[in-house]
């Protein structure tokens, strides 16, 4: 019968005891050493999603010029025999593009708070202007005797002619590289936005405030 007491006696004080610890960790959770944690160290997925993107077309000028070129056949010889003459109109498109697949995580840094990001990108710029050659056209085509016999690449020459006056044109102006900066800007922005982050800055190396 002492054995039966002492049995019950220690069962009670057991559950009491366990009763008591549970009681305190459920006022104190960081009292419980059973208690599990969690580590979350995932990364950005958006930083892998920028860097597919490769090169971002942020903005897109239309460009019509007309090149006029002239060859001679020579000091002596009459045009009518050998020179020849095209005028041509060039239209096209030219994109501005910034490079996104250089990005890492010295480009691209979330503060420890994960409250705000900063993104610094590299210049944009002028990609090789795509030439419509279905309404570009030749005014004029002018060949002497000679040349309509030898044949001729004039034509083709005023159309890499043509995208050169687009590229520096586009260059040159600075309007569709500004246009391009500021469409890059508010689409991260839009996108950082949307992922919950409350300040996003983008600035584009070189620039100076």
């Amino acid at each position: 019968m002492r054995l039966i007491k002492s049995v019950v006696g220690t069962v009670l004080g057991g559950a009491l005891l366990v009763g008591m610890v549970l009681a305190l960790t459920a006022w104190q959770p960081w009292l419980n050493p059973f208690r599990e944690t969690t580590t979350d160290r995932t990364g950005a997925s958006v930083l892998q999603s920028l860097t597919d993107l490769s090169d971002y077309h942020a903005a897109s000028a239309h460009y019509e010029t007309v090149v006029d070129i002239e060859k001679d056949g020579g000091r002596f010889v009459p045009d009518f025999l050998s020179g020849e003459r095209v005028l041509y109109v060039g239209k096209g498109d030219v994109d501005a593009v910034v490079d996104f697949g250089e990005l890492d995580e010295r480009r691209v840094v979330v503060s420890e708070d994960a409250a705000s990001v900063q993104v610094t990108l590299p210049q944009p710029t002028v990609d090789r202007p795509e030439l419509d050659l279905e309404n570009s056209y030749v005014v004029l085509h002018d060949e002497g005797l000679v040349n309509r016999f030898k044949g001729s690449e004039l034509e083709r020459e005023a159309q890499l002619r043509a995208v050169e006056q687009m590229t520096a044109a586009a260059a040159d102006e600075g309007l569709l590289l500004e246009l391009a900066r500021e469409n890059t800007t508010s689409m991260l922005e839009g996108l950082f936005g949307a992922l919950e982050y409350e300040s996003v800055t983008v600035t584009f190396e070189g620039d100076t405030d």
